[in-house]
């Protein structure tokens, strides 16, 4: 984009009312959390055994993962959403939040007795699990690449791969009513292979979506 287009773009922009930029990722983010949950109930369902999962020291932990990660990726597009902005922190707290889950679910493993080993990192559902994330994230990534249009980020292809970080963190929040795993060797492989994919999907289409 040159520069006095970006120029008159702000300028125009400043005499019409659009809502602030996090109002306009958070109503989308809204928008495509709902879509995905709709998509979960009717693709998968909720675990049965979700009132027993819940009071599970893995899924609590899992989920405060995945919480952090939407929390740093979601801090990143409020910056990133807006013209000549870095990243900040985002890729450093992304980066740090993975380690913690990587860090951990060696150490499970490590713990393990070899021979049950396999199981703690395939678990029971890992030829699905992946796929799964990157299926439920995609109407969120919808909605934030859609929203991200109407803004004005000029880092492109990092802007597309941090919404798909939190469209695959909070895909996975939203699998994980469904999911029966328990263990932090299985999210710190099949859920971060799912993000991770989501992640390159946004890039992906947002580098050229996103670009001036």
């Amino acid at each position: 984009m040159k520069t006095n287009d970006l120029i008159a773009l702000l300028a125009s922009d400043t005499l019409q009312p659009h809502p602030p930029v996090r109002q306009q990722l958070l109503q989308k983010l809204v928008l495509g959390a709902l879509a995905c949950g709709v998509l979960l109930l009717a693709l998968f369902g909720l675990n049965p055994r979700m009132d027993e999962m819940a009071t599970h020291p893995a899924f609590a932990t899992k989920m405060l993962w995945l919480a952090a990660l939407m929390g740093f990726s979601l801090y990143g597009l409020f910056r990133l959403a807006r013209p000549g902005m870095g990243a900040g922190h985002t890729l450093w707290g992304i980066g740090l939040a993975l380690l913690a889950m990587f860090s951990l679910g060696l150490v499970q493993l490590l713990q393990t007795a070899s021979g049950a080993r396999t199981a703690q990192w395939m678990g029971g559902s890992w030829q699905v699990c992946s796929v799964s994330i990157v299926g439920l994230s995609l109407p969120i990534l919808g909605a934030m690449l859609w929203a991200l249009r109407q803004l004005a980020p000029t880092r492109a292809v990092l802007t597309g791969a941090v919404a798909g970080v939190l469209a695959g963190s909070m895909a996975a929040s939203i699998y994980s009513l469904h999911c029966p795993e328990t263990s932090l060797t299985f999210f710190a492989v099949w859920y971060v292979g799912g993000m991770a994919l989501a992640t390159g999907l946004g890039a992906l289409i947002g580098g050229r979506w996103l670009r001036w």
